[in-house]
């Protein structure tokens, strides 16, 4: 006999787990009959990646929102207080605001953590199993179900009123339920991740990030159990990494920390993974009814500022409420609504994230004269202090949910950039440029605010 649910999430990373306890959670009480909920996931393993293992601040808020904060205690997650940034021999520390940590951990342990929150609410059914199709109605096109197959059996039917695609970056049936989508994903470029041992950071309880020359930058960050995750950016994957690391990379690390890169790199995989930005489609009004897409089949964007998790987190509180007051959720048109509704409700903090870690991603990693002017305006404005540092910080943390703070500031950091160029001595010259220099300045100036369009212009517009 077929299963029939009221709600079915394929996919259980991190968004898919989180959603299937909260509904339960926040409906239970509310609901003549509580919702049937099933989880489906082709691997319950502990996954293995390199990737989502820091949640930003506002993401650790979203955790208390959904009740699942203990998921981060029983990890035994270490607080970061913020970044420190260095490049060439000047560092900057930046603070996250006063109350707010980020956490890291393991990804896997994280991972599981919310799939046995999940296990253990009322009327939800976690099962492993592929999911191969999405069943519609032949009479209404609607999706009214799922085709999934366990291990060494036949592909059987799971019904449900919603089926809810939460499949990740390399999603299955986006294209299927969002039909003509006005974006594809679009690779971007590699991580390369390493786990150090025996480690000193520059400032202990911060994230480290190191801006090379001639090579994208590396992020460091403290994990439990005395490990260290190391992410090396590259925009082309090298034909030798192990070599890309050994001649670009660790030469231009900080003395304190070399050995143990260089003993990873020798003991252990190299591993790479891409990583693809896509702007998030309105759903509602053109997705093919009873289902619809969240978390990264939806929405992605650059890892290297840790901000995806927090957007799906944040997803989930806002979509898990809006869901919470319907009683029927066969019903299409109320759901289109509530999905219209989610879309305007998320942008805030989800278009703030996205812009500012496509935008900032690509300054710090790219090369050129205009991308080395920009820095070094970032350094020295951040280094004025946390008056200038708050606002860029609250925006990174997930705190702040605005899109034109983070465009006021980085024109704020484009202005100072400029005025740098003008008024302070070039790198190799003692003094600061002279009169007859300044029509070449005025002229890279230029330069740097067309840059900064080509930049953020692109990535603003997709996500208005």
């Amino acid at each position: 006999m077929p299963s029939s649910y009221d709600v079915l999430i394929v996919g259980a990373g991190v968004a898919g787990p989180a959603l299937a306890y909260a509904l339960a959670i926040k409906t239970c009480d509310k609901r003549h009959t509580p919702l049937r909920i099933a989880l489906l996931e082709r691997s319950l393993s502990k996954p293995d990646r390199i990737v989502a293992e820091l949640l930003q601040p506002g993401g650790v808020t979203a955790l208390k929102q959904l009740g699942l904060e203990s998921c981060l205690e029983e990890l035994g997650s270490v607080y970061l207080s913020g970044y420190y940034v260095q490049r060439g021999e000047q560092g900057i520390c930046a603070s996250f605001p006063e109350g707010h940590n980020a956490r890291a951990f393991e990804h896997g342990a994280f991972v599981m953590a919310l799939r046995e929150r999940a296990r253990r609410a009322p009327n939800v059914d976690v099962i492993e199993a592929t999911v191969t199709a999405l069943i519609e109605s032949e009479d209404t096109q609607r999706v009214v179900g799922v085709r999934a197959s366990t291990a060494g059996g036949q592909p059987e039917p799971y019904f449900a009123h919603l089926v809810i695609v939460a499949d990740g970056s390399s999603s299955k049936f986006r294209n299927a339920i969002l039909g003509n989508m006005p974006y594809e994903p679009s690779q971007k470029g590699y991580l390369a991740g390493l786990i150090l041992k025996d480690m000193t950071l520059p400032v202990p309880n911060y994230a480290t990030m190191i801006v090379l020359k001639d090579a994208g930058p590396v992020v460091l960050f403290e994990l439990p159990n005395n490990e260290y995750r190391m992410l090396v950016e590259m925009k082309e994957s090298p034909p030798d990494l192990k070599e890309h690391i050994l001649r670009d990379v660790i030469p231009q690390l900080p003395v304190t920390i070399r050995a143990s890169v260089l003993n990873a790199v020798e003991t252990s995989r190299v591993r790479r993974a891409p990583h693809f930005y896509l702007p998030p489609t309105k759903q509602g009004e053109r997705n093919k009814a009873g289902a619809f897409l969240l978390g990264d089949s939806l929405n992605m964007r650059h890892p290297l500022t840790a901000g995806g998790m927090t957007v799906a987190l944040n997803d989930v509180v806002i979509l898990s409420d809006l869901l919470s007051h319907i009683e029927s959720l066969s019903d299409w048109h109320e759901i289109s609504a509530v999905l219209q509704k989610w879309h305007h409700l998320r942008k805030p903090l989800a278009s703030t994230i996205n812009t500012m870690s496509m935008s900032w991603a690509g300054i710090f990693a790219a090369q050129g004269e205009a991308f080395d002017i920009m820095q070094e305006g970032a350094f020295k404005f951040f280094g004025k202090g946390a008056k200038y540092s708050d606002e860029p910080m609250s925006l990174a943390a997930g705190i702040t949910q605005s899109p034109s703070m983070l465009a006021r500031n980085s024109l704020a950091i484009a202005a100072y950039s400029i005025w740098v160029l003008f008024t302070h001595p070039r790198p190799g010259n003692k003094y600061a440029p002279q009169f007859y220099e300044y029509p070449l300045l005025f002229v890279k100036a230029l330069n740097v605010i067309w840059t900064l369009g080509l930049v953020m212009g692109p990535v603003m517009w997709a996500e208005m």
